[in-house]
């Protein structure tokens, strides 16, 4: 009997284990697996701000990687590229606060121009026409190519010739008027349309030091020397008279 009991007891014991080992992976895929879930992985309209949009999407155009300085076009006697605040763009010979120009990527390859003194950017018409826009539109976008002299091109990112595809490029004449881009002769092989950056590089601190030279000390005044004046000798012979005495 008691053999019995204890394996009847020893089976039953077996069962509950059995029973507690099937319920535990049933309780961790219920809710607090599914909390941590939600945790790590956060939803994207979080992520991105409340209508789904990037933090910095306000912006059609992102100010990080800007180059200041100027465009200089080497046609006529050399123009320096200007964008006036009434919305002109011409080229000038001296470089002038209108010629300082903001250079900042778009995306890969399309840059956009901005006049820091007129705040205001390069854009081009549907007519090839060069003017300043006071806001960023698509007409401000440009290609931004490097040229084998070490000259860049830019070139219409939003309008081109219909029929051949020919691109509209930014390009000057020789008494410095802006042409238009669809203008035959503004094409990349003439120097009207080859612009060099001549961009401000920050002064890095000079690193130098000072090497202090200790002076040397200048040697005492000598004293002024007397002259001493030794007896002279005479030089006559003195003459004894002997004398003697007797007694």
């Amino acid at each position: 009997m008691s053999l019995s009991l204890l394996l009847v007891c020893s089976h039953l014991i077996l069962i509950a284990l059995a029973q507690k080992q099937q319920s535990a992976p049933k309780s961790s895929l219920g809710a607090p697996g599914r909390s941590s879930s939600q945790q790590i992985n956060p939803a994207p309209s979080a992520a991105l701000g409340g209508d789904g949009s990037e933090s910095g999407g306000n912006l059609p155009w992102s100010p990080a990687g800007r180059r200041t300085g100027s465009l200089y076009c080497t046609v006529g006697i050399g123009f320096h590229l200007q964008i006036h605040p009434d919305g002109r763009v011409n080229g000038s010979h001296q470089a002038s606060p209108f010629s300082v120009l903001e250079i900042f990527a778009v995306s890969q390859g399309i840059v956009g121009i901005r006049g820091v003194s007129s705040n205001k950017f390069l854009a081009m018409s549907r007519k090839g026409k060069l003017h300043a826009s006071a806001r960023f539109t698509d007409e401000c976008k440009f290609w931004e190519r490097f040229q084998e002299n070490s000259y860049n091109t830019y070139a219409s990112a939003s309008y081109r010739t219909p029929q051949t595809g020919r691109e509209w490029y930014v390009a000057l004449n020789k008494r410095g008027k802006a042409k238009r881009g669809c203008s035959p002769r503004a094409k990349p092989q003439y120097i009207s349309t080859h612009f060099l950056p001549r961009i401000q590089q920050l002064k890095q601190p000079e690193l130098s030091f000072t090497v202090t030279v200790p002076e040397k000390k200048k040697p005492p005044a000598p004293l002024p020397k007397i002259s001493v004046v030794a007896p002279q000798k005479s030089t006559r012979p003195v003459r004894y008279k002997l004398k003697f005495r007797f007694g």
